[in-house]
């Protein structure tokens, strides 16, 4: 699909094959900072799967979509909102990372009808992030982009995958990931959890320090009809580092439904 128009805006997207408004749609919303280019090894498994569409979103000021990033998760909810109604899509399956996993639990809380499931990779209820992160990339952006890496990714992944990942925020604006990373930071749902009734997956990475099995745990025990499955010997991205294991565990899941 061409590039749509949302609030002024040109969105970029990326579809699977034979798109079809009548079956259910996958929606996969990338992190703080990111693009659509998180799900890269996630595109051909899902793009001509039988029982689904795919849609692949850049958030505003994102990748090669428009804008500039808004102060909320709530705010970037209501944005997702609008592109899913503007494109006529009623029946989801949200597939969120990091920050877009606040964003898919805050959807399935605000909009539980146009969600059919929701699959939340290392994220939380809540995703405070440290002052010196926040100041780091206020103030020394190249040097956080520096020493990223180290902290989102397992210590055995690849340097590939970590050089790949710094380039991609040296090529975000540092004002787009610092206002991410304040919308992360403000951001609780702990207290709606149980509002989420629908069936819900939650994958953890073995070694993810910034959004830890423990917050995993958390969600598991609050959403009602959720599980677990943790990814060993990956960090925070291991939908890149440990790619095999994660679709392995994603098309379990929705092909359950």
């Amino acid at each position: 699909m061409p590039p749509i128009t949302i609030r002024g805006l040109k969105i970029n997207h990326v579809s699977g094959d034979d798109f079809t408004k009548s079956r259910p749609t996958v929606l996969m919303i990338h992190g703080a900072g990111q693009s659509s280019a998180t799900w890269e090894y996630q595109v051909d498994i899902l793009r001509s799967h039988p029982r689904f569409n795919l849609l692949i979103i850049d958030l505003p000021g994102h990748g090669q979509s428009e804008g500039k990033s808004y102060r909320s998760i709530t705010d970037y909810t209501d944005f997702v909102k609008d592109f899913t109604d503007i494109l006529g899509l009623e029946k989801l399956i949200l597939v969120g990372h990091s920050m877009g996993g606040g964003i898919a639990q805050v959807f399935a809380v605000d909009y539980p009808n146009r969600v059919l499931a929701c699959v939340l990779a290392a994220t939380g209820a809540r995703l405070r992030v440290a002052k010196e992160t926040l100041s780091a990339v206020k103030n020394n952006y190249e040097i956080f982009c520096e020493v990223a890496p180290t902290r989102a990714f397992a210590a055995s992944s690849s340097e590939e995958l970590k050089i790949k990942f710094r380039e991609g925020l040296r090529r975000t604006n540092q004002e787009v990931s610092y206002w991410d990373l304040r919308a992360c930071d403000e951001f609780d749902i702990m207290n709606e959890l149980g509002e989420i009734k629908i069936p819900t997956l939650i994958i953890s990475g073995e070694e993810d320090i910034l959004t830890p099995v423990k917050y995993g745990e958390y969600l598991s025990q609050r959403i009602p009809n959720s599980k677990l499955h943790v990814i060993n010997g990956a960090g925070h991205f291991m939908m890149q580092e440990k790619p095999d294991d994660f679709n392995r565990v994603l098309l379990e899941f929705l092909n359950s439904l």
